[in-house]
């Protein structure tokens, strides 16, 4: 394992008393709480259902439901939404290592990702063109505008995911095990689930977890940080051996900042994801940076690959973020004069050398994604 050296994260007393002294029944309100539920969707694992019913938590048929109930799948695998971020690599791995079946990824790692697994020695997951014949372990994503278009929804077991349950999720034909929780990366709560069940988990795999929740939450800084994230990370990091969490997250922000040899196009599809919102078919590509300012010079040829991806995919919106992960900010680009009334009326109206620059926006997840959102449905006619 590479050595970076001491500095450990910091975890508020009261995230460790969250975290390492919840009762499991507290710990059931806040993941069901947490759930942003459809019609057809609510899920509660029966094993917190059982503890919040008194069961003994030391119960095996509570503590390893999932896993037992996924041992009945042949040929699982587990893979992560489509332009797969270290996250998701690193979830299909743990869930591998804790539920059984195959690590397995819908796209090869992107240079954050291919850095964190040579940093960690851990194995890359099997990249799958064709998952035909496959039971599948969906982690870090419920929306069928990411899903691989071999993936049938009868073919979904179980879904292990942070993201909300908005636009098109997946339409599951049968009842899956769904654990769906507001933190900062899947990872976080794959490291849950294997704490609760007394799984340990290896060294490289533990440097991946901690690589994707330090990716996920823009080293512990984005808004999508939670307590369970810091705890985690900090925990993953003692496990992995990783002294300095802070130059980890330095050297893989290099890692994916360095995008000069790689295409306008390549550049905007590299950490992208398709949603829908009101009806509208909206994509959303982010290049968080170190270095902003290489791509801000190259805005209009990217702003002419956003346009070409647009018609050629035949969205109703496509934008794209240069994400400023130093000085907490981002820029946001689009293609044509439709999306620069969406964004305006999403970001507001300060357009400068057409883009905008927003302050204190660096999470999809959290701000620019559900600004976004709001803008389409204002924009789209009842």
């Amino acid at each position: 394992m590479k050595s970076f050296n001491l500095k450990p994260i910091q975890c508020t007393d009261s995230g460790k008393e969250a975290v390492s002294g919840l009762s499991r029944t507290i710990r059931t309100v806040a993941i069901a709480l947490g759930l942003i539920v459809g019609p057809g969707l609510i899920s509660v694992s029966a094993e917190e259902h059982s503890n919040a019913q008194g069961t003994s938590e030391s119960s095996p048929n509570v503590r390893s439901y999932l896993k037992t109930k996924l041992a009945g799948y042949d040929n699982l695998v587990w893979t992560g939404h489509l332009n797969p971020d270290t996250d998701a690599i690193s979830a299909s791995l743990i869930a591998a290592h804790i539920y059984g079946g195959t690590p397995g990824s819908a796209g090869p790692p992107n240079p954050e990702s291919r850095f964190a697994i040579d940093a960690c020695m851990a194995d890359t997951p099997e990249l799958f063109e064709d998952f035909t014949g496959k039971s599948v372990g969906v982690v870090d994503f419920n929306q069928t505008t990411q899903l691989p278009p071999s993936i049938e929804s009868d073919q979904v077991v179980a879904i292990i995911d942070h993201h909300a349950i908005a636009g098109s999720p997946i339409n599951l034909s049968k009842v899956v095990n769904l654990d769906i929780r507001p933190w900062g990366s899947t990872a976080t709560i794959l490291a849950d689930r294997a704490d609760v069940l007394g799984v340990d988990i290896p060294a490289p795999l533990a440097c991946m977890g901690m690589a994707a929740i330090l990716s996920d939450t823009l080293n512990l800084t984005s808004t999508t940080t939670t307590d369970y994230d810091r705890y985690y990370a900090s925990k993953l990091a003692e496990t992995a051996g990783i002294e300095n969490t802070d130059a980890f997250a330095e050297n893989m922000l290099q890692a994916k900042s360095d995008l000069s040899s790689m295409s306008a196009l390549d550049i905007v599809l590299l950490d992208y994801k398709d949603f829908e919102f009101g009806g509208k078919n909206v994509g959303i590509g982010v290049a968080e940076t170190l270095t902003p300012q290489d791509l801000v010079d190259r805005k209009q040829e990217l702003k002419t690959a956003i346009l070409d991806q647009k018609q050629k995919s035949n969205l109703d919106h496509l934008f794209f973020a240069i994400v400023d992960a130093r000085d907490k900010k981002s820029f946001i680009l689009w293609g044509d004069d439709i999306d620069e009334g969406v964004a305006i009326s999403a970001f507001g109206d300060d357009v400068t050398d057409d883009m905008l620059e927003v302050d204190n926006v660096v999470s999809r997840k959290n701000q620019i994604a559900p600004a976004i959102q709001s803008a389409v449905a204002t924009a789209t006619p009842n």
